[in-house]
């Protein structure tokens, strides 16, 4: 039976992820922080978990990387309509060297972060995800142009607590709780993975990314 959570992911009109929000500078840079982390990983297959506005799954289809899409809103044209749970049946013996799943583990209660991650260990190799920090952020993020170093971001970032009240989409945030915090979120990985590589995003602190693999 879907539950409260689907019901309300699967019925969102598209144009949500149009918003002001999506143009505000910080978001795009951190589409930008996605789509150079993958390219870096330079993953054979992709399997993208949340298609969103189509930002990252688009350029990098048109840059030649083998990627299929999964939502469970069938306005958003995802390859694959479903949500997480019911996903393997509809994968078969299907596998990808990267599993890509960007802010969407948030909108769904923590307790079926492991359930999520036990599916996407069970179709990919590799993990790429990344989820919203609770935590405030104060500090400088950029770019250094220096010769044959043009380009590297660098950061100089301290995080203090928050007591902010989260937003009616997010279930929860990395530290939101004693529950939730980077170091369980990191425990919990590492059940299905055997090592994982965490940093905050140089030009959007708000986001952090998790990589995890076994070699």
């Amino acid at each position: 039976m879907e539950n409260k959570c689907e019901s309300r992911e699967c019925s969102l009109d598209k144009y949500m992820y149009y918003s002001d929000n999506y143009f505000r500078l910080n978001q795009l840079c951190s589409f930008a922080h996605q789509i150079n982390d993958i390219h870096r990983l330079n993953p054979a297959s992709i399997l993208e978990i949340g298609i969103g506005n189509g930002f990252t799954s688009s350029f990098l289809r048109r840059a030649g990387f083998d990627i299929v899409t999964v939502d469970i809103n069938p306005e958003l044209e995802p390859d694959i309509c479903s949500p997480i749970s019911r996903l393997k049946p509809l994968l078969g013996d299907r596998s990808f060297d990267l599993v890509v799943c960007c802010e969407v583990l948030e909108h769904m209660p923590f307790e079926d972060f492991e359930l999520s991650l036990e599916v996407f260990r069970s179709v990919g190799q590799r993990l790429y995800m990344t989820l919203p920090n609770y935590k405030r952020v104060y500090g400088v993020g950029g770019f250094i142009n220096l010769p044959k170093v043009y380009g590297l971001s660098f950061r100089a970032q301290f995080e203090l607590p928050n007591r902010k009240t989260l937003s009616e989409e997010h279930f929860w945030e990395v530290g939101s709780s004693p529950t939730t915090t980077k170091r369980e979120v990191i425990k919990r990985l590492g059940k299905f993975y055997r090592q994982i590589d965490t940093q905050r995003y140089a030009l959007n602190p708000y986001h952090l990314s998790f990589y995890a693999f076994d070699n």
